[in-house]
């Protein structure tokens, strides 16, 4: 069944990132080959700006709560963030806690490149610097090294989403991890699908190298979001 606070969410957030990339962030992507340092700083101010929309929707219209248990979130910390990813719209649900605990500006999701070319939410996501993976590693390695720099030679803290399990969890995905597992000797999951951690491994090591970084200030928090039934469930 259609929920018209569903077609009334996704409108919403559809027009203000198109228009959001026309008028907000248009204005300044001049900016981007005079000072970069500049132009990233104000970008990423403005996109937390309008990110405050969806979690202001998903309180309001939907109700939703997140539970927030275990190790808290360290504002401006550098950091690499691991999700499941159970459903479609588990990382919006980071939103919200990020608003509250870190700073939406710093967050970056790594994410599929097909996703660029959606006008809108495309056009916004490309501008806040999120990294887009074709999930083909002998493509993706280079494209990583770039951002990653990038945001090292900026010196703006990078807390980047990442989602080792590539996909959400479907029949058909699960079904595809299960056979992988199978053929590997690995052990099958019932509510998680099996991580590649090429990506992970390789953009952990990358930011040590860069940042010149001891093992040793290596911190793992474990921080668990649980989202009650609500009317998005």
């Amino acid at each position: 069944m259609v929920s018209w606070k569903g077609i009334y969410f996704i409108l919403t957030l559809f027009w203000g990132s198109f228009f959001g990339s026309i008028f907000m962030l248009g204005p300044f992507l001049p900016l981007m080959f005079v000072n970069p340092s500049w132009y990233r700083w104000i970008n990423n101010r403005l996109v937390a700006t309008w990110l405050t929309l969806p979690v202001a929707l998903l309180e309001t219209m939907f109700g939703v709560k997140v539970i927030i248990t275990g190790d808290a979130f360290v504002p401006g910390e550098r950091s690499v963030i691991i999700m499941n990813h159970r459903t479609r719209m588990d990382w919006m649900f980071l939103w919200n806690c990020l608003m509250r605990y870190s700073y939406l500006r710093l967050e970056k999701i790594c994410l599929k490149a097909s996703l660029k070319s959606i006008p809108g939410f495309g056009w916004a996501m490309q501008a806040a610097a999120y990294i887009f993976i074709h999930r083909k590693w002998k493509d993706d390695k280079s494209h990583f090294e770039d951002m990653i720099d990038y945001f090292c030679d900026i010196r703006e803290p990078l807390q980047l989403l990442i989602f080792p399990e590539g996909t959400d969890l479907t029949e058909n995905s699960k079904a595809r991890s299960n056979d992988f597992a199978e053929k590997n000797g690995l052990q099958k999951y019932e509510y998680v699908l099996q991580p590649r951690t090429t990506g992970f491994t390789f953009v952990v090591d990358r930011l040590r190298e860069d940042l010149k970084r001891p093992l040793a200030e290596d911190k793992i928090r474990k921080t668990w979001l649980t989202v009650p039934k609500s009317d998005c469930s």
